[in-house]
């Protein structure tokens, strides 16, 4: 029933990510798919592709 929801309602995105990081990550509080933006803005689904590239830019980033 909760991804019926997110289907025609749409996600309800929470971030959780820290506020002065250049990385941004989301989850949806209805379903519980976790979101992150792409180099060009776009929310994708953050699948293992995903973690790993923001682990490394976190790493980038902190130095």
């Amino acid at each position: 029933m909760k991804k019926l929801k997110c289907k025609i309602l749409g996600h309800t995105l929470t971030k959780t990510s820290k506020e002065h990081e250049m990385v941004k990550e989301y989850k949806c509080t209805r379903c519980g798919k976790e979101f992150t933006k792409n180099g060009y803005g776009k929310l994708v689904i953050l699948d293992s592709y995903w973690k790993e590239n923001n682990e490394n830019l976190r790493a980038f980033y902190t130095v």
